[in-house]
């Protein structure tokens, strides 16, 4: 599905468990920049109507994970 090179290490989620925290305060960071470049782009191109509408869905999308993760 990921086209993953090499298959993930087993011990990853006994690292991850231990670090959670720190695991999903580095996630919501990642969907919190990618609604924000997302946000870039719509004021870069503001002309570009099928990129904005595009864009802000993304942001939105991006958005919403980043409450998930957060609560």
């Amino acid at each position: 599905m990921l086209g993953l090179k090499m298959p993930t290490d087993p011990r990853w989620v006994n690292i991850a468990e231990r670090n959670i925290e720190e695991v999903l305060i580095d996630h919501a960071f990642c969907e919190q920049k990618a609604a924000s470049n997302a946000i870039s782009i719509i004021i870069q191109y503001p002309h570009l109507t099928d990129l904005v509408e595009e864009m802000t869905a993304i942001s939105i999308e991006e958005m919403q994970h980043f409450e998930m993760v957060h609560q």
